[in-house]
C-alpha cells in the first residue's frame, strides 16, 4: 500500500517498465471503486455481511427473489388434506405422550396396525400449533422453504455464469410453487438438496448424520440420500477410475446418519417401512401420485422441459457417467410415478448446472451501482410479502364439506357410532376437525395401512365414470353405511340423489348428504 501512495505522491517521477504493473493495478483499483465494486483482492467468499448488504450483486437481488417465492410458498393457506391427518396425529402424541401404533381414525380398519412413519412431522406441527396457533406451521413451512431455495441456488454454482444459474433455479421453482406443499415430504426435499451439497463438496458431510436421522423419523423418502450418492459415486469412478473420495464420505456419514434413526419412539421398523410400501403396490393402484404423470399439469410440463434439457446437456456438453446414473435412475422412478418427480428434480438440479456450465457471460458477482436500489426495494418486497403473509388467513377449506358436516352434526348424523361414507381427503378433514372422540372416518389417503379389500372397496366407489349401481349396493351395505356424503358431479352422487334405496337430505353446490330410505 505504501508504494501506491508514493506513486500517487510523487506524479512528476517517471514510471519504470517495473512499476507498469503496480500503476495498472491502482488504475483498476479506482475504476473498481468508481463502479462501487470490490477490488479483485476481497473475493466474494471474503466479503462480509455487511459489505454484501453494502454493496449488493446482481446475484443478491436474485437470492432474494428466491427468498420472496420461498415466504409466498410457505406462508399460504393450509388445506392439503395429508398435512391434516398429520396434524390431528401430532395433537395425539400431545396429549397421551405416545405415539399411535393402531388406526384410531376409522371404523373401517380400527385398531388395525398402523406404523406412524412421520411422527416426526406430526410433533413439529402439534408443536407449532400449540405454540402460536397454526400460524406457526405456517412459519415452519416458510422457513423450510426458503431453506430449500437457497440450498437449490447454491447447487446451481456448477453452472458459473448467471444465465443458466438463473434457467436452472428458475425451472425447480417454478414446479415448487405445486410441489412445496405443507406436508412432511418439504422436509424430506430439503434432506434430500442437503444431501446432493455435500455431494458436490458444498458442506460438510458430517451434517449429513443429523440430517438423516431427522429424516428417518419424518418422511419414508430417506432411502433416496444414500442411493443418490452411490448413483453419484459409481459415476464418478467409471469417469475418473480414481477414488471418489467427496461422494463416498457423504454416503460414509449419510448411512450412518440413516442408521441412527433407529434410535427413536419407533425403533428399526422405520427404516424397514419404505419396502413394506414396496410389498403393498397392489394397494396403490388408483391413487393418483403414484401414477406415471399426465403431463398436462404445468408441474409435470416443467418437469418435462428440466428432463429434456438435462438430457441433451448430457449428449452434447456434459458425457459424463456421473451425471447419466442418477438421470436415468430418477428420471425412470419420476417419469412412472407423479411422487417422484419433486425428488427427481431436486437431483436433476446440480447436474443439469453442470450441463449448461459456462453458457453467456453474465457475472452474478458484479457489484454495479444501480443494482443497491433494485436490492433494497426487493428487500421489502420480501417484508412486505411476509407481513401480509402472516396477516392473512391460516387455512382455506374451500375443498372440504365444511356446510354439509355442519348440518349433519347438528342433526345427529356424524358421530362417534355412524358410519359415513365419503373421499378419502374429506376423511382427513373430519380426522383434523372433529378428532377420533368425535368421528370416525370410513377412509382417508393412509393407504399403506388399510387391508386391500377396503382400498378396493373405495377404489369403486371413487370411479368418476362407469360405476356400478348394484356394486354400490353391495359395498354401502357391506360396510354398514348410515350416511353417504359425497361429491354431487360423480357417479356415486348422482346415484345417491336419484335412487329409492337412498333419500338426500342435505345438498349445495358440490356436496350431496344422503341417509337410508327407510331412516328416519
Amino acid at each position: 500500500m505504501s508504494d501506491l501512495i508514493t506513486v500517487d505522491d510523487a506524479p512528476a517521477k517517471a514510471v519504470t517498465a517495473d512499476q507498469v504493473p503496480a500503476a495498472a493495478a491502482t488504475v483498476d483499483h479506482e475504476a473498481r471503486a468508481e463502479a462501487d465494486e470490490p477490488p479483485p483482492s476481497a473475493p466474494e467468499e471474503a466479503l462480509g455481511w455487511r459489505d454484501r448488504l453494502r454493496r449488493p450483486s446482481i446475484e443478491g437481488v436474485l437470492v432474494l427473489i428466491l427468498v420472496l417465492v420461498g415466504v409466498r410458498i410457505g406462508l399460504a393457506p393450509l388445506q392439503d388434506n395429508s398435512f391434516l391427518t398429520h396434524l390431528a396425529t401430532g395433537r395425539i402424541i400431545f396429549d397421551t405422550g405416545s405415539i399411535p401404533s393402531a388406526d384410531p381414525y376409522s371404523f373401517t380398519a380400527h385398531g388395525h396396525e398402523w406404523t406412524v412413519q412421520s411422527w416426526g412431522a406430526s410433533v413439529i406441527y402439534a408443536g407449532a400449533e400449540r405454540t402460536v396457533g397454526l400460524v406457526g406451521i405456517r412459519i415452519v413451512n416458510a422457513v423450510a422453504a426458503v431453506a430449500l431455495v437457497l440450498v437449490l441456488w447454491r447447487l446451481t454454482r456448477p453452472a458459473r455464469t448467471l444465465v443458466p444459474r438463473v434457467l436452472v433455479a428458475g425451472i425447480i421453482v417454478c414446479m415448487g410453487t405445486g410441489l412445496w406443499v405443507e406436508r412432511p415430504l418439504l422436509f424430506g426435499a430439503l434432506g434430500l438438496a442437503l444431501v446432493m451439497l455435500a455431494a458436490e463438496d458444498g458442506l460438510d458431510p458430517r451434517w449429513l448424520v443429523p440430517t438423516m436421522w431427522l429424516w428417518v423419523n419424518i418422511h419414508g423418502s430417506f432411502p433416496f440420500g444414500p442411493g443418490v450418492l452411490g448413483l453419484l459415486a459409481a459415476g464418478r469412478w467409471i469417469d475418473d477410475r480414481t477414488p471418489p473420495m467427496v461422494e463416498l464420505r457423504a454416503l460414509a456419514w449419510a448411512t450412518l446418519g440413516t442408521a441412527l434413526g433407529a434410535i427413536g419412539p419407533l425403533g428399526p421398523k422405520l427404516l424397514v417401512f419404505p419396502l413394506q410400501l414396496l410389498s403393498k403396490r397392489e394397494a396403490f393402484e388408483g391413487v393418483a401420485e403414484w401414477e406415471p404423470p399426465s403431463w398436462h399439469r404445468g408441474v409435470e410440463l416443467f418437469f418435462a422441459a428440466q428432463l429434456i434439457l438435462l438430457v441433451v446437456a448430457i449428449v452434447v456438453r456434459h458425457r459424463r457417467w456421473r451425471a447419466i446414473l442418477p438421470t436415468v435412475v430418477f428420471g425412470l422412478a419420476a417419469v412412472t410415478s407423479t411422487r417422484n418427480i419433486l425428488q427427481a428434480s431436486i437431483v436433476f438440479t446440480p447436474l443439469l448446472a453442470a450441463g449448461l456450465a459456462g453458457l453467456g457471460t453474465l457475472d452474478g458477482t458484479r457489484r454495479p451501482r444501480l443494482i443497491r436500489p433494485v436490492f433494497q426495494a426487493t428487500a421489502l418486497l420480501v417484508v412486505l410479502a411476509a407481513v401480509f403473509g402472516l396477516a392473512g388467513p391460516n387455512t382455506a377449506m374451500a375443498p372440504y364439506p365444511e356446510d354439509a358436516a355442519r348440518w349433519m352434526r347438528q342433526h345427529g348424523e356424524l358421530g362417534l357410532d355412524d358410519r359415513v361414507v365419503t373421499h378419502d381427503y374429506v376423511g382427513n378433514w373430519l380426522e383434523y376437525r372433529y378428532g377420533p372422540d368425535e368421528v370416525r372416518t370410513y377412509f382417508d389417503d393412509r393407504v399403506d395401512m388399510y387391508p386391500i379389500e377396503v382400498i378396493q372397496q373405495y377404489t369403486a366407489l371413487n370411479k368418476k365414470r362407469g360405476g356400478d349401481t348394484r356394486e354400490y349396493d353391495r359395498i354401502l351395505s357391506d360396510v354398514g353405511a348410515t350416511a353417504v356424503l359425497w361429491t354431487r358431479d360423480s357417479d356415486l352422487g348422482r346415484y345417491v340423489s336419484r335412487s329409492d334405496r337412498w333419500r338426500v337430505v342435505f345438498e349445495d353446490e358440490k356436496w350431496v348428504v344422503a341417509l337410508p330410505a327407510g331412516s328416519e
